[in-house]
């Protein structure tokens, strides 16, 4: 009988400095009043909010590509996956690091002495050839002593990844959905052990069409676990499918954890001027794939715009015939003056953006 919920994820929270306010009656007499205030600050929350999970589909790629050549190296590494977290924690669920045999890694679980405890725990499980689940609690007196005071508790599951064609084939099949701006869902096999060759049916990259590449390997076990996903496809969030009980030819499994890897979204800047260069920057850093289109063919070179994949030029009605603008899109038109911001706006009203924004006063906007 399986079981499944949704991990325990970290709370979020915005930092607020410690100067000192001046009082009400100082305030200026246009500034804004509370609820204005305070609406600001819901969509600066939500921003960082969504700013992360960019971040993290963008982690996430550069994470497969490093397994990837590990895999074709013949090497070894260790992937530790936050199973679950609560309370405050440096990670939420579904934060992965990967751990080379050397120690160096990619990705990560939050930094600190957690991730240089898990770290240790990855080369132990490398050269012992075994995976560790482990809990770490943060809300203990020793830990306040000791400056760990999250306050919060995390459970990581560290794997290990031998090069096999198995392996090799779930990363590839991973990267290439991802390059092709696909989600795609990753089910792993949580065991509590295995020696040096985990069982053959413990990895599968699934979408909604169905098995992509590997295989649970268990009874139907990949219809059940694809069937328990489906609904979570669309989101961010990792769900953990606990089993009560496991198959007789299976006894190490514990349940398996379910990502579904978003590709990163898309920011495209219409208007290559002093505004467009540092967005372009911004965006990228942030991890949004990044385009940049100008109807002036000088101001979208690669010296000007280095973090862009692609840039555009030509007259702003025809770029739109080169995008395939979806619902992974953020539009932003900031360009040279009224007229060409006109033109942007009314061929990306009609698209099915997830963002559209401009620059300009609240009379021109």
């Amino acid at each position: 009988m399986m079981a499944w919920s949704r991990p325990a994820t970290a709370t979020r929270c915005a930092n607020v400095s410690n100067r000192s306010c001046p009082s009400k009656k100082d305030w200026p007499a246009r500034n804004m009043d509370s609820r204005v205030r305070r609406e600001k600050s819901r969509r600066t929350l939500f921003v960082a909010y969504r700013a992360g999970f960019i971040q993290l589909s963008a982690a996430m790629e550069k994470l497969f590509e490093q397994l990837l050549q590990m895999i074709s190296k013949g090497r070894a590494c260790a992937l530790c996956s936050v199973l679950a977290s609560s309370g405050s924690v440096p990670a939420p669920a579904g934060c992965r690091l990967l751990v080379h045999e050397d120690g160096t890694i990619a990705g990560t679980v939050g930094g600190g002495a957690l991730e240089g405890e898990v770290t240790h725990d990855a080369r132990r499980a490398i050269s012992a050839g075994a995976p560790l689940i482990r809990t770490f609690d943060f809300t203990g007196e020793e830990m306040v002593e000791s400056l760990q005071i999250c306050g919060g508790k995390i459970t990581v599951y560290t794997e290990v990844i031998f090069p096999t064609a198995l392996e090799r084939l779930v990363a590839e099949t991973i990267l290439q959905k991802i390059r092709e701006g696909r989600s795609v869902a990753l089910a792993t096999a949580v065991l509590d052990s295995y020696d040096r060759t985990p069982p053959a049916g413990h990895r599968m990259a699934f979408d909604r069409d169905g098995v992509l590449a590997g295989s649970l390997a268990v009874g139907d076990l990949n219809d059940l676990v694809i069937r328990k996903a489906l609904p979570s496809f669309d989101g961010n969030d990792p769900i953990y499918l606990e089993l009560e009980r496991a198959p007789a030819e299976f006894a190490a499994l514990q349940g398996f954890l379910v990502d579904f890897i978003q590709p990163a979204p898309t920011l495209v800047v219409f208007g290559g001027g002093h505004i467009g260069r540092p967005l372009a920057h911004l965006g990228a850093l942030c991890g949004f794939r990044v385009v940049v289109a100008d109807d002036r063919a000088e101001f979208v070179s690669p010296e000007r715009f280095p973090d862009a994949e692609r840039l555009l030029s030509g007259p702003y009605p025809g770029i739109f015939d080169q995008l395939d603008i979806g619902p992974r899109h953020y539009l932003v038109s900031v360009t040279r003056c009224h007229t060409t911001d006109r033109q942007v706006l009314e061929r990306a009203v009609r698209t099915p953006a997830a963002y559209l924004g401009m620059i300009g006063s609240r009379r021109k906007v």
